[in-house]
C-alpha cells in the first residue's frame, strides 16, 4: 500500500473518530474542506460542516454507547470507501424510530473524497432496511415472527 493511501485512510478514521465516536467536531473541522458536503440516504438534503455537525449531535443525544466501527477502509487515487456500523441503544425518537431497550446496529457504506490532505465530501448509503426490521423485533416479536421476511 503506498503511503498517499495510508494517508488518506488514516484522515478518514481519524474524522469518523473525532466526530461520531468522540463529539469533538471542532478538532475534526481541520480535517475538512472548506467547501465540504456530506450526504446521507436518511436525509434528504446534502449538508455543510455545521448541518453535519448537528446530524451527529442528534444521533448521539439519542443513542446511549454510540459507535461507529470501520470493519473495511479502501483506498484508490482521491476515494476512499468505508464500510461501518453504527450501533447504540436508541433511548429517544431518532428520524422516525422510537426507543427500544436494546442495542440496534445500522450498516452503512460511505465514499468519501480527499483533496490536499482535506475531506471534500462524504456520502453514505445507509441499511434503514435492515435497521427497521431490528427495531420491530425487538418491539412485538411475536408479530414480527409471523412475517416471514
Amino acid at each position: 500500500m503506498d503511503n498517499q493511501a495510508d494517508s488518506h485512510k488514516r484522515l478518514i478514521e481519524n474524522f469518523v473518530e473525532l466526530t461520531w465516536n468522540q463529539g469533538r467536531f471542532h478538532l475534526a473541522k481541520s480535517l475538512l474542506a472548506r467547501d465540504f458536503t456530506y450526504h446521507a440516504s436518511m436525509v434528504d438534503m446534502p449538508m455543510g460542516i455545521d448541518a453535519m455537525e448537528t446530524l451527529i449531535a442528534m444521533v448521539r443525544g439519542a443513542m446511549d454507547d454510540f459507535c461507529i466501527s470501520i470493519e473495511e477502509i479502501v483506498c484508490e487515487g482521491n476515494r476512499v470507501v468505508t464500510q461501518s456500523t453504527f450501533s447504540g441503544t436508541l433511548v429517544k425518537p431518532l428520524m422516525g424510530f422510537q426507543p427500544v431497550d436494546k442495542m440496534v446496529a445500522l450498516h452503512a457504506a460511505t465514499f468519501w473524497e480527499v483533496r490536499h490532505n482535506t475531506i471534500v465530501s462524504g456520502n453514505s448509503l445507509l441499511d434503514t432496511g435492515d435497521l427497521f426490521k431490528q427495531v420491530q423485533r425487538i418491539v412485538s416479536p411475536a408479530s414480527v415472527q409471523a412475517i416471514a421476511f
